[in-house]
Protein backbone atom coordinates (compact mmCIF):
# COMPACT_ATOMS: atom_id res chain seq x y z
CA UNK A 1 0.00 0.00 0.00
CA UNK A 2 1.21 3.43 -0.55
CA UNK A 3 1.38 6.53 1.21
CA UNK A 4 -1.90 8.03 2.18
CA UNK A 5 -2.73 11.90 1.62
CA UNK A 6 -2.73 14.43 3.53
CA UNK A 7 -6.50 14.70 3.53
CA UNK A 8 -7.04 11.15 3.94
CA UNK A 9 -4.27 10.54 6.68
CA UNK A 10 -5.83 13.43 8.70
CA UNK A 11 -9.36 11.27 8.38
CA UNK A 12 -7.76 8.26 9.68
CA UNK A 13 -5.66 9.07 11.88
CA UNK A 14 -8.85 10.96 13.78
CA UNK A 15 -11.30 8.18 13.35
CA UNK A 16 -8.49 6.09 14.87
CA UNK A 17 -7.87 8.51 18.18
CA UNK A 18 -11.89 8.57 18.10
CA UNK A 19 -12.43 5.07 18.33
CA UNK A 20 -9.28 4.20 20.54
CA UNK A 21 -11.60 6.82 23.21
CA UNK A 22 -14.78 5.80 22.72
CA UNK A 23 -15.06 2.43 21.05
CA UNK A 24 -17.52 3.34 18.70
CA UNK A 25 -17.95 4.15 15.01
CA UNK A 26 -16.69 7.44 14.04
CA UNK A 27 -19.19 9.42 11.95
CA UNK A 28 -18.55 11.86 9.33
CA UNK A 29 -19.56 15.12 11.50
CA UNK A 30 -17.33 13.87 14.36
CA UNK A 31 -14.52 13.51 12.28
CA UNK A 32 -15.45 17.21 10.60
CA UNK A 33 -15.09 18.81 13.60
CA UNK A 34 -12.06 16.81 15.32
CA UNK A 35 -9.75 16.58 12.26
CA UNK A 36 -8.84 20.21 11.67
CA UNK A 37 -9.60 19.80 8.25
CA UNK A 38 -11.91 22.82 6.41
CA UNK A 39 -14.11 20.70 4.68
CA UNK A 40 -17.94 19.35 5.29
CA UNK A 41 -19.45 16.39 6.89
CA UNK A 42 -20.19 15.46 2.87
CA UNK A 43 -16.91 15.71 1.80
CA UNK A 44 -15.37 13.91 5.05
CA UNK A 45 -18.05 11.01 4.05
CA UNK A 46 -16.28 11.07 0.92
CA UNK A 47 -12.83 10.69 2.04
CA UNK A 48 -13.67 7.98 4.47
CA UNK A 49 -16.00 5.80 1.63
CA UNK A 50 -12.31 5.83 -0.26
CA UNK A 51 -10.26 4.53 2.81
CA UNK A 52 -13.40 2.21 3.36
CA UNK A 53 -12.06 0.93 -0.33
CA UNK A 54 -8.56 0.62 0.76
CA UNK A 55 -9.55 -1.80 3.67
CA UNK A 56 -8.49 0.77 6.13
CA UNK A 57 -12.17 1.67 7.66
CA UNK A 58 -15.00 -0.43 8.24
CA UNK A 59 -18.79 -0.11 8.36
CA UNK A 60 -20.41 -2.48 10.90
CA UNK A 61 -24.18 -1.21 10.75
CA UNK A 62 -25.55 0.73 7.45
CA UNK A 63 -26.61 3.48 9.67
CA UNK A 64 -23.51 3.99 12.01
CA UNK A 65 -20.03 5.32 11.21
CA UNK A 66 -16.91 4.00 10.69
CA UNK A 67 -14.05 2.25 12.60
CA UNK A 68 -10.34 1.27 11.52
CA UNK A 69 -9.81 -2.96 10.23
CA UNK A 70 -6.19 -4.37 11.45
CA UNK A 71 -4.90 -2.96 8.19
CA UNK A 72 -5.98 0.75 9.25
CA UNK A 73 -4.52 0.24 12.61
CA UNK A 74 -1.23 -1.03 10.73
CA UNK A 75 -0.93 1.87 9.06
CA UNK A 76 -1.38 4.17 11.72
CA UNK A 77 1.19 2.52 13.28
CA UNK A 78 3.58 2.20 10.92
CA UNK A 79 3.15 6.19 9.06
CA UNK A 80 1.06 8.28 11.75
CA UNK A 81 1.64 7.03 15.08
CA UNK A 82 3.37 10.09 17.23
CA UNK A 83 6.92 9.76 18.55
CA UNK A 84 6.41 10.31 22.58
CA UNK A 85 8.49 10.02 25.37
CA UNK A 86 7.34 9.04 28.65
CA UNK A 87 6.25 12.06 31.42
CA UNK A 88 8.71 12.11 34.81
CA UNK A 89 5.54 10.60 36.68
CA UNK A 90 5.30 7.71 34.61
CA UNK A 91 9.11 6.93 34.76
CA UNK A 92 9.27 7.27 38.33
CA UNK A 93 6.29 4.69 38.94
CA UNK A 94 7.91 2.41 36.80
CA UNK A 95 10.93 2.83 38.01
CA UNK A 96 9.32 2.63 42.00
CA UNK A 97 8.00 -0.78 40.99
CA UNK A 98 11.48 -2.21 41.06
CA UNK A 99 12.20 -1.43 44.15
CA UNK A 100 13.26 -2.99 46.34
CA UNK A 101 15.60 -4.87 43.32
CA UNK A 102 15.25 -8.23 42.66
CA UNK A 103 18.14 -10.51 43.58
CA UNK A 104 16.55 -13.84 41.90
CA UNK A 105 15.41 -13.77 38.16
CA UNK A 106 11.94 -15.13 38.85
CA UNK A 107 11.30 -12.39 41.14
CA UNK A 108 12.51 -9.82 39.00
CA UNK A 109 10.11 -11.39 35.90
CA UNK A 110 7.55 -11.26 38.23
CA UNK A 111 7.71 -7.63 39.21
CA UNK A 112 8.20 -6.70 35.38
CA UNK A 113 4.65 -8.21 34.58
CA UNK A 114 3.09 -6.51 37.64
CA UNK A 115 4.74 -3.30 36.56
CA UNK A 116 3.64 -3.75 32.97
CA UNK A 117 0.20 -4.86 34.03
CA UNK A 118 -0.34 -1.61 36.39
CA UNK A 119 1.23 1.07 34.31
CA UNK A 120 -0.23 0.26 31.28
CA UNK A 121 -3.54 -0.89 32.46
CA UNK A 122 -3.81 -3.82 30.19
CA UNK A 123 -2.68 -7.89 30.45
CA UNK A 124 1.07 -8.22 30.37
CA UNK A 125 2.68 -11.36 29.72
CA UNK A 126 6.65 -11.88 30.36
CA UNK A 127 8.12 -14.74 29.04
CA UNK A 128 11.26 -15.99 30.97
CA UNK A 129 14.98 -16.18 29.23
CA UNK A 130 15.05 -20.15 27.32
CA UNK A 131 17.66 -22.39 28.70
CA UNK A 132 18.96 -22.20 24.89
CA UNK A 133 19.87 -18.69 24.92
CA UNK A 134 21.23 -18.76 28.30
CA UNK A 135 24.98 -19.71 29.91
CA UNK A 136 24.67 -22.98 31.73
CA UNK A 137 26.12 -22.39 35.69
CA UNK A 138 25.88 -25.92 36.33
CA UNK A 139 24.32 -29.43 36.08
CA UNK A 140 23.46 -31.75 38.17
CA UNK A 141 22.08 -35.80 38.31
CA UNK A 142 20.05 -37.03 40.99
CA UNK A 143 18.94 -40.76 41.08
CA UNK A 144 15.64 -41.28 41.68
CA UNK A 145 15.53 -44.93 41.44
CA UNK A 146 15.84 -48.16 38.90
CA UNK A 147 17.35 -46.60 35.94
CA UNK A 148 15.35 -43.13 36.11
CA UNK A 149 17.51 -39.87 36.66
CA UNK A 150 16.50 -36.14 37.60
CA UNK A 151 18.57 -33.76 35.79
CA UNK A 152 18.99 -30.24 37.35
CA UNK A 153 20.09 -27.74 35.04
CA UNK A 154 21.10 -24.01 36.49
CA UNK A 155 21.72 -21.24 34.06
CA UNK A 156 23.90 -18.15 34.73
CA UNK A 157 20.73 -16.10 34.77
CA UNK A 158 19.34 -17.79 38.00
CA UNK A 159 17.24 -20.02 35.71
CA UNK A 160 16.41 -23.62 37.04
CA UNK A 161 15.24 -26.36 35.16
CA UNK A 162 14.38 -29.81 36.17
CA UNK A 163 14.17 -32.53 33.68
CA UNK A 164 14.06 -36.60 33.95
CA UNK A 165 15.53 -38.81 32.01
CA UNK A 166 16.19 -42.71 32.20
CA UNK A 167 19.44 -44.08 31.57
CA UNK A 168 20.59 -47.49 29.91
CA UNK A 169 21.57 -49.08 32.97
CA UNK A 170 20.90 -48.19 36.74
CA UNK A 171 23.75 -46.21 37.92
CA UNK A 172 24.85 -44.94 41.74
CA UNK A 173 24.64 -41.77 43.14
CA UNK A 174 28.25 -42.26 43.46
CA UNK A 175 28.68 -42.42 39.09
CA UNK A 176 26.10 -39.66 39.33
CA UNK A 177 28.16 -37.45 41.16
CA UNK A 178 31.49 -38.19 38.75
CA UNK A 179 29.86 -37.67 35.89
CA UNK A 180 28.09 -34.05 36.87
CA UNK A 181 31.53 -33.30 38.10
CA UNK A 182 32.97 -34.14 34.44
CA UNK A 183 30.15 -32.28 32.96
CA UNK A 184 30.43 -28.94 34.82
CA UNK A 185 33.94 -28.76 33.80
CA UNK A 186 33.50 -29.34 30.33
CA UNK A 187 29.92 -27.05 29.99
CA UNK A 188 30.97 -24.23 32.35
CA UNK A 189 29.76 -20.75 30.60
CA UNK A 190 28.53 -22.57 27.59
CA UNK A 191 25.30 -21.76 26.16
CA UNK A 192 22.59 -24.86 25.53
CA UNK A 193 23.92 -25.04 21.86
CA UNK A 194 27.41 -24.51 22.65
CA UNK A 195 27.24 -27.48 25.03
CA UNK A 196 25.55 -30.28 22.89
CA UNK A 197 28.23 -29.23 20.08
CA UNK A 198 30.83 -29.60 22.27
CA UNK A 199 29.03 -33.25 23.39
CA UNK A 200 29.21 -34.33 19.69
CA UNK A 201 32.81 -33.29 19.43
CA UNK A 202 33.71 -35.20 22.53
CA UNK A 203 31.81 -38.34 22.18
CA UNK A 204 34.10 -38.26 18.52
CA UNK A 205 37.27 -37.38 20.36
CA UNK A 206 36.45 -40.20 23.42
CA UNK A 207 35.66 -43.06 21.03
CA UNK A 208 39.64 -44.08 21.69
CA UNK A 209 39.72 -44.27 25.55
CA UNK A 210 38.83 -47.04 27.64
CA UNK A 211 37.69 -45.50 30.25
CA UNK A 212 33.60 -46.16 30.02
CA UNK A 213 32.52 -43.15 32.28
CA UNK A 214 33.38 -40.93 29.68
CA UNK A 215 30.98 -42.32 27.32
CA UNK A 216 28.29 -43.20 29.51
CA UNK A 217 28.17 -39.16 30.76
CA UNK A 218 28.02 -37.92 27.64
CA UNK A 219 25.21 -40.45 26.62
CA UNK A 220 23.43 -38.44 29.42
CA UNK A 221 24.20 -35.19 28.61
CA UNK A 222 22.50 -35.67 25.28
CA UNK A 223 19.47 -35.85 27.09
CA UNK A 224 19.57 -33.95 29.58
CA UNK A 225 20.44 -31.01 26.85
CA UNK A 226 17.66 -31.52 24.47
CA UNK A 227 15.83 -28.33 23.92
CA UNK A 228 12.55 -28.89 25.28
CA UNK A 229 12.06 -25.37 27.14
CA UNK A 230 9.10 -23.93 25.95
CA UNK A 231 10.35 -20.51 28.07
CA UNK A 232 7.85 -19.80 31.34
CA UNK A 233 5.25 -17.20 31.34
CA UNK A 234 4.31 -14.65 33.87
CA UNK A 235 1.04 -13.34 32.97
CA UNK A 236 -0.87 -10.62 34.90
CA UNK A 237 -3.86 -8.38 34.87
CA UNK A 238 -6.40 -10.70 32.80
CA UNK A 239 -9.15 -9.23 34.56
CA UNK A 240 -8.06 -5.73 32.54
CA UNK A 241 -9.18 -6.87 29.26
CA UNK A 242 -13.01 -7.52 30.76
CA UNK A 243 -13.82 -4.08 31.48
CA UNK A 244 -13.32 -3.47 27.82
CA UNK A 245 -16.78 -4.03 25.87
CA UNK A 246 -15.43 -5.88 22.75
CA UNK A 247 -14.88 -8.37 25.67
CA UNK A 248 -18.09 -8.45 27.47
CA UNK A 249 -19.89 -11.12 25.68
CA UNK A 250 -19.81 -14.73 27.11
CA UNK A 251 -18.52 -16.06 23.94
CA UNK A 252 -15.80 -13.41 23.58
CA UNK A 253 -15.09 -14.10 27.39
CA UNK A 254 -14.53 -18.04 26.57
CA UNK A 255 -12.09 -17.15 23.51
CA UNK A 256 -9.96 -15.00 25.66
CA UNK A 257 -9.43 -17.79 28.28
CA UNK A 258 -9.09 -19.83 25.84
CA UNK A 259 -6.13 -18.10 24.60
CA UNK A 260 -4.17 -17.66 27.23
CA UNK A 261 -4.77 -21.51 28.24
CA UNK A 262 -2.84 -22.22 24.72
CA UNK A 263 0.34 -20.75 25.88
CA UNK A 264 2.02 -21.84 22.78
CA UNK A 265 0.63 -19.08 20.75
CA UNK A 266 1.54 -16.51 23.31
CA UNK A 267 5.07 -18.16 23.16
CA UNK A 268 5.36 -17.94 19.28
CA UNK A 269 4.15 -13.99 18.90
CA UNK A 270 6.83 -13.23 22.17
CA UNK A 271 9.53 -15.44 19.98
CA UNK A 272 8.73 -12.73 16.89
CA UNK A 273 10.07 -10.04 19.21
CA UNK A 274 13.13 -11.72 20.32
CA UNK A 275 14.32 -11.58 16.38
CA UNK A 276 13.20 -7.77 16.24
CA UNK A 277 15.13 -4.65 16.86
CA UNK A 278 13.27 -2.48 19.71
CA UNK A 279 9.73 -1.78 20.04
CA UNK A 280 7.32 -4.40 17.80
CA UNK A 281 3.47 -3.76 17.38
CA UNK A 282 1.58 -7.20 16.45
CA UNK A 283 -1.89 -6.58 15.62
CA UNK A 284 -4.49 -9.06 15.56
CA UNK A 285 -1.89 -11.35 14.40
CA UNK A 286 -3.11 -13.82 11.69
CA UNK A 287 -3.70 -17.50 12.76
CA UNK A 288 -3.50 -16.69 16.73
CA UNK A 289 -6.61 -15.03 17.43
CA UNK A 290 -9.30 -16.18 15.19
CA UNK A 291 -12.18 -14.99 17.71
CA UNK A 292 -11.13 -12.03 19.22
CA UNK A 293 -9.34 -8.88 18.39
CA UNK A 294 -6.67 -8.47 20.15
CA UNK A 295 -3.24 -6.62 19.85
CA UNK A 296 0.72 -7.01 21.55
CA UNK A 297 3.04 -4.15 22.00
CA UNK A 298 6.10 -6.54 22.70
CA UNK A 299 9.54 -5.98 22.84
CA UNK A 300 13.16 -8.33 23.75
CA UNK A 301 15.27 -7.89 26.86
CA UNK A 302 18.42 -8.50 27.10
CA UNK A 303 21.90 -9.89 28.92
CA UNK A 304 25.06 -8.88 27.73
CA UNK A 305 23.58 -7.07 24.43
CA UNK A 306 22.22 -10.57 23.41
CA UNK A 307 18.12 -10.42 23.44
CA UNK A 308 17.22 -13.82 25.99
CA UNK A 309 13.67 -13.10 26.47
CA UNK A 310 10.38 -11.06 25.76
CA UNK A 311 7.65 -8.87 27.31
CA UNK A 312 4.47 -7.52 25.80
CA UNK A 313 1.02 -5.80 26.71
CA UNK A 314 -1.73 -7.46 25.59
CA UNK A 315 -4.84 -5.27 24.78
CA UNK A 316 -7.60 -4.81 21.97
CA UNK A 317 -6.73 -3.99 18.85
CA UNK A 318 -8.28 0.19 19.66
CA UNK A 319 -5.10 0.31 22.54
CA UNK A 320 -3.54 3.33 23.07
CA UNK A 321 -0.31 2.35 20.99
CA UNK A 322 1.28 6.41 21.46
CA UNK A 323 1.10 6.06 25.24
CA UNK A 324 1.97 1.45 25.53
CA UNK A 325 5.17 1.60 23.26
CA UNK A 326 6.95 3.96 25.18
CA UNK A 327 6.02 2.38 28.34
CA UNK A 328 7.32 -1.37 27.11
CA UNK A 329 10.10 0.42 25.30
CA UNK A 330 11.47 1.67 28.70
CA UNK A 331 10.37 -1.29 30.71
CA UNK A 332 12.64 -3.73 28.26
CA UNK A 333 15.66 -1.40 29.33
CA UNK A 334 15.06 -1.69 32.97
CA UNK A 335 14.72 -5.04 32.92
CA UNK A 336 17.58 -5.16 30.82
CA UNK A 337 19.85 -3.38 33.08
CA UNK A 338 18.62 -5.09 36.34
CA UNK A 339 18.88 -8.68 34.77
CA UNK A 340 22.49 -7.31 34.18
CA UNK A 341 23.29 -7.08 37.35
CA UNK A 342 21.98 -9.94 38.90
Amino acid sequence: MGTLGERDTAVLNTVVIQYILSGEPVGSRTVAKKSGLSLSAATIRNLMVDLEEQGLLTQPHTSAGRIPTPLGFRYYVDHILPTQDLGVAVRKQIESGFIPPATELHDLLRQTSRILSAVSGHLAIVRAPRLAATRIRHIQFIDMGGKNILVVLVSQDGLVVNRFIESEEQLSQDQLDKFSRYLNSLFQNLTLVEARSRVVAQIEEEKTLFDTMLPQALSLSQQALQDEDGGELYIEGTSQLLGYPEFAHIDKIRALFATFEEKHQLIDLLDRSLEAKGVQVLIRPEGHFPDIELSLVASPYQRDQSPVGSLAVVGPMRMDYARIVPVVKYTAYLVSVLLNKL
